[in-house]
């Protein structure tokens, strides 16, 4: 018999997402050489996916019990095992690269949209009971190149070089929807205060303020999220930060629910990791309306979702 994180992934991939994909461009004034040089670049970078997490439904079968342990005595809504997001291609891919030939700046611009599937089985019980609900995000994010004499070329005869890049945003597409909003995001590594962002378009810089990991670094992340909908649900949103470089054992995609915290003052949600194996990616923050997970098949899906750029390098090659 099939595992129930098996048949989900076999199950999703018969749905499928047939929605074709659209290039709106190229969009800006740049060259095709320096456009092509740009976005292979950003593709290097790790820093500017067009996704994050696993594709499709699947079950965190090793945090399951974690994940539903607190919330089956304490709320009326309970996030089930078994959910995920399957986008597709983007119906719609902006990307505009603008140079400044005098200053030897390009500046890039990208605007995804989706219309994808949000799936998960409410069911409870062992059997697998997927079902689907429209889906549809777009995925906004920045970027900044300086450009490099060519005796700084890289190996390759490179002379463009990533120096800022942003969070990136995934929000509903239609702005009646967007009624859960994160609105900060803390990244605390070692007890020590790393990035603070307070708005997914801000600028970062690529060498002194996207996080510096170590291997065996515990980083903690901190969100505030706001919920404008009153459904009356308990609690109101569900939060997951999803990592890459988490697990022991591999370089794998894990989604661990965060916890609320409620102080005299705010209420936020926290989570803490280890950090495993070096690379590049974003650690996302994904805040969902409660009401997604009461119904099979209703256009209620709501989310939020700031991706955080990051660089773990072995502790030997810091400088």
């Amino acid at each position: 018999m099939l595992s129930k994180r098996v048949a989900a992934f076999l199950l999703v991939g018969a749905l499928g997402v047939t929605a074709c994909e659209e290039s709106f461009g190229p969009e800006g004034n740049a060259s095709q050489e320096d456009r092509d040089e740009i976005l292979t670049l950003l593709d290097e970078s790790g820093f500017f996916a067009d996704e994050f997490g696993v594709d499709g439904a699947y079950d965190n079968a090793q945090l399951a019990a974690l994940a539903l342990a607190p919330a089956a005595e304490m709320a009326e809504v309970v996030a089930p095992r078994v959910w995920g997001r399957r986008r597709g291609f983007p119906v719609r891919r902006l990307i505009t690269v603008d140079v400044d030939p005098q200053a030897g700046i390009a500046t890039v611009s990208k605007e995804l949209f989706f219309e994808g599937r949000f799936l998960l089985d409410i069911t409870r019980d062992e059997q697998l009971n997927l079902t689907q609900k429209p889906l549809e995000e777009k995925l906004v994010q920045y970027a900044t190149f300086r450009r490099r004499p060519v005796e700084e070329a890289d190996a390759q005869g490179r002379r463009w070089q990533l120096v800022n890049v942003s969070p990136a945003e995934w929000m509903m597409t239609a702005e009646d929807k967007r009624t859960v909003n994160i609105t900060k995001v803390q990244v605390w590594v070692n007890e020590e205060l790393k990035a603070e962002i307070v708005d997914p378009s801000e600028m970062l810089d690529v060498d002194s303020r996207i996080p510096r990991l170590h291997p065996e670094d515990l980083v903690t992340v901190k969100a505030w999220v706001d919920n404008s909908l009153d459904n009356d649900n308990v609690p109101d949103t569900f939060v997951f930060l999803h990592l890459f470089h988490a697990t022991p054992s591999s370089r794998a995609w894990v989604r661990l629910p965060m916890e609320q915290v409620t102080t005299d003052v705010d209420s936020y949600y926290v989570r803490s990791w280890y950090v495993r194996h070096t690379g590049r990616a974003r650690m996302a923050v994904d805040a969902i309306d409660a009401e997604t997970f009461t119904t099979e098949t209703e256009d209620d899906y709501r989310a939020n979702i700031w991706g955080v750029p990051y660089r773990i390098i072995p502790v030997e090659a810091a400088p």
